[in-house]
C-alpha cells in the first residue's frame, strides 16, 4: 500500500523543499529525513502555514508507521487529519485517513480500516487531484480482501486497475495486479493466478522494482500450486538474487520481500513433501518476522511450522509454535482493543476540550445561561458519539443498528411497568441503547462466526461487557454513568450463573436485570450470522421458561405485560407454549 507524498502548490518554497528532501530519503536514512520533516513543520508553523504544517504530521506519521511505532503513526495521523481538515487541505486529510485505515487494518480492526478508508476515497473524489485513486481503491479492496469479501475485492480492485490506466498508474497497476493474483490463488484459480502474476511481474520490471520479490513469491506460489515445481523455483530463485544484490550494495533491505518468498517456498516444499526444507525456508521467514517485530507474518510462519511439525511426528514443537501462536493473536487483539479505544479516547477529548474552552469563555462573560446551554451540549455530544459506536459495534453484528434503539424502547416500556421514576425510565431508554458497546473491541473472527464459539473465543466474546463500562466510565453525566452500570451487567443472571461478576438476585442492577430481558427478546426474534429469527411466539415462551433462572421473575411480569400490549395476538399463546430450547450459541 503506497502512501506517495501529496502535491501541494501553495506551500512556501522553503517548506517545500524540506518536505521534498525528507520524501527523498526516506527509505536510505529515516532519522535524517524525520530531522527534515520536523524542521518543515517548525518552519510552516511560523509563517502560519497550517497546509504545510499538516502535510508534515502526515509525514512524520509515515515515518512513524514504517519504523514499526503503529501508536505514534496513529496519533500523529490524527493530528495530521484534524489539521488538514482545518485549512482545507483536502488531499492531506485523505492521505491521514487512509493512514489510520491502514494501522487499523494491521490491528486487525478491519471496520475500522474498511470506515477510514471509505471516508478517504470519497472526501479524495471532491478534488481535482485524481492521480492516486487507484491506489486508495487497492487498498479498499485489500481490505475487503481480508475480510473474506472476495467478489467485492475482485470488483474493487478491477476499478483500481480502470483507474490507473486512466491516469497512466502503471507502477499502481503492478501492485494491484500482484494482489489480485494472490487472491485468485487463494481461490485456487491458478492458470489465471498465474497469468495476472506475469503481468505485474511485466510491469513490476520497467515501473515498480521495489516490489519485484513479491511478485515473484506470489507467482511463484502459483506455479506450485500448478505442480510445476521447476517455473516455481525459478521465480523464487530470482526474488532471492534480487533481495541479496539490494543487501551487498548497501541498499535498505526489505523484510516483507524475504519474508514473503521464504513462506512461499516454504509452502512450496509442504506441497512436493520435502518437510525439511520447509522446515528451513520458515524458520528463516519466522527469524526475519520476529527481527522486524512484523506481527501477521510471525503467525503465519508459526501456522506454518506447526504443520510441518505434525507431519513429522515432532508434536512437541509443533505444539510449541501453536501455544506462541495464540499468545500473538491475543496480543494483536489486545492491541486491537487498545486502538479502538484510542481511537474514541482521542475524538472525545479533542471535543471535550473544545467545549471547555468555550463554557471557560461564556463564565467569563457572565453568561451563565449560555454556559447551562453548552454543559448540555457536551453531554448530548457524549451520548451521541456513544450512541454512533453502539450501532457501528450492532452494524458488524448484524444488517441494521435498530437492535439498540429496540433494547431502549423496550427496557423503558418494562421500567414504566414496574413503577420506577419516569425520569430515571427515560435515561434507561437511551442508556440501554449502549448495552453492546463493548462490541468494538471484539474481533471480527469472534464477533461474525457463524458457528459455535470455541470455549476461548467465548471467554474473549466475554470482555465486552467490562470493556463496555470502561469506555463509558469516568464520564460526570448520569445517564453515560448508568450506560456504564448496564454495559457491565446485562448479562448477569438472576440465579448467579451470568458474566462477568457472577451477580445474582437483586446483587444486579435493577437496569441490568430490566435490560437483559429486553435484550434477549429482541437478539431471539432477530437475524445473526449464528441463527435465524425465532418467531415472536417462541421468543416470549423462552423468556418465560427462564423466568426466576436467567430473569427476575418481577422483571418477567413486566414484560409479558408490555409485550402482550404491544401484540395482543401473543396472549393466547402465553401459558399454552413449551419453552424452545436454548440457542445452540449464547446470545452475544
Amino acid at each position: 500500500m503506497s502512501l506517495d507524498t501529496v502535491n501541494r502548490a501553495d506551500a512556501t518554497p522553503s517548506v517545500r523543499e524540506l518536505l521534498d528532501q525528507a520524501k527523498a530519503i526516506e527509505h536510505d536514512d529515516t532519522q535524517v529525513s524525520r530531522t527534515l520533516v520536523q524542521q518543515a513543520r517548525v518552519l510552516a508553523r511560523s509563517q502560519g502555514d497550517e497546509a504545510g504544517e499538516a502535510e508534515a504530521f502526515y509525514r512524520l506519521a509515515s515515518l512513524a508507521y514504517y519504523s514499526g511505532q503503529a501508536d505514534e503513526a496513529f496519533a500523529v495521523a490524527v493530528d495530521a487529519r484534524d489539521l488538514a481538515r482545518k485549512s482545507g487541505a483536502v488531499v492531506v486529510e485523505v492521505w491521514a485517513l487512509n493512514l489510520m485505515g491502514i494501522v487499523h487494518f494491521n490491528a486487525g480492526n478491519h471496520s475500522e480500516a474498511l470506515a477510514c478508508c471509505l471516508r478517504g476515497l470519497e472526501q479524495y473524489r471532491t478534488t481535482d487531484h485524481r492521480v492516486d485513486e487507484g491506489n486508495l481503491l487497492n487498498t479498499v479492496a485489500t481490505i475487503h480482501h481480508s475480510l473474506g469479501d472476495t467478489d467485492r475485492a475482485i470488483v474493487t480492485y478491477e476499478a483500481a486497475l480502470s483507474s490507473n490506466r486512466q491516469l497512466a498508474r502503471p507502477d499502481f497497476d503492478a501492485i494491484t495486479l500482484a494482489n489480485m493474483a494472490q487472491l485468485r490463488a487463494e481461490r485456487k484459480e491458478f492458470f489465471l493466478a498465474v497469468s495476472l502474476g506475469e503481468s505485474a511481474l511485466e510491469l513490476s520490471r520497467e515501473h515498480a522494482p521495489g516490489f519485484i520479490p513479491e511478485v515473484l513469491a506470489a507467482l511463484g506460489e502459483a506455479y506450485a500450486s500448478l505442480s510445476d515445481p521447476v517455473r516455481a523455483a525459478t521465480c523464487f530463485d530470482e526474488a532471492l538474487e534480487i533481495l541479496d544484490e539490494r543487501t551487498q550494495r548497501g541498499a535498505e533491505g526489505s523484510p516483507t520481500g524475504m519474508i514473503s518468498v521464504r513462506i512461499a517456498r516454504g509452502k512450496a516444499a509442504i506441497a512436493e513433501g520435502d518437510l525439511g526444507r520447509a522446515e528451513d525456508e520458515l524458520r528463516i521467514a519466522l527469524d526475519v518476522a520476529q527481527r522486524n517485530n512484523i506481527r501477521p507474518s510471525e503467525l503465519i510462519a508459526h501456522e506454518l511450522l506447526a504443520k510441518v511439525y505434525r507431519q513429522l511426528g515432532r508434536f512437541e514443537q509443533a505444539l510449541i509454535h501453536q501455544e506462541t501462536r495464540f499468545d500473538l493473536h491475543q496480543e494483536l487483539f489486545d492491541q486491537g482493543t487498545d486502538l479502538r479505544i484510542k481511537t474514541l479516547q482521542i475524538a472525545h477529548d479533542t471535543e471535550h476540550a473544545r467545549q471547555q474552552a468555550e463554557i471557560l469563555r461564556l463564565r467569563t462573560s457572565e453568561l451563565e445561561a449560555l454556559v447551562r446551554g453548552r454543559t448540555h451540549e457536551l453531554e448530548d455530544y457524549q451520548l451521541e458519539a456513544f450512541q454512533r459506536l453502539a450501532v457501528l459495534a450492532e452494524f458488524r453484528d448484524t444488517d441494521t443498528g435498530e437492535h439498540t434503539i429496540r433494547v431502549g424502547d423496550l427496557s423503558a416500556e418494562i421500567a414504566y411497568e414496574l413503577e420506577e421514576d419516569s425520569a430515571w425510565c427515560e435515561q434507561l431508554r437511551l442508556a440501554a441503547r449502549l448495552h453492546d458497546i463493548g462490541k468494538v473491541a471484539v474481533p471480527d473472527a469472534i464477533l461474525l462466526k457463524p458457528g459455535p464459539l470455541t470455549y476461548d473465543e467465548f471467554e474473549v466474546m466475554k470482555t465486552h461487557t467490562t470493556i463496555g463500562a470502561e469506555m463509558l466510565s469516568g464520564s460526570t453525566s448520569q445517564l453515560i454513568q448508568l450506560g456504564a452500570i448496564v454495559a457491565l451487567n446485562h448479562h448477569e443472571r438472576w440465579d448467579g450463573t451470568g458474566y462477568p461478576s457472577g451477580l445474582k438476585n437483586t446483587e444486579i442492577p435493577r437496569s441490568g436485570r430490566i435490560v437483559t430481558v429486553a435484550d434477549v427478546f429482541d437478539a431471539l426474534t432477530s437475524v445473526r450470522v449464528y441463527k435465524h429469527a425465532w418467531s415472536q411466539a417462541d421468543a416470549v415462551a423462552f423468556i418465560l421458561g427462564a423466568r426466576g433462572s436467567q430473569f427476575e421473575p418481577e422483571v418477567v411480569d413486566a414484560f409479558l405485560r408490555v409485550i402482550t400490549r404491544r401484540i395482543p395476538a401473543l396472549r393466547a399463546s402465553i401459558g399454552t407454549t413449551s419453552a424452545p430450547a436454548s440457542p445452540s450459541r449464547q446470545l452475544h
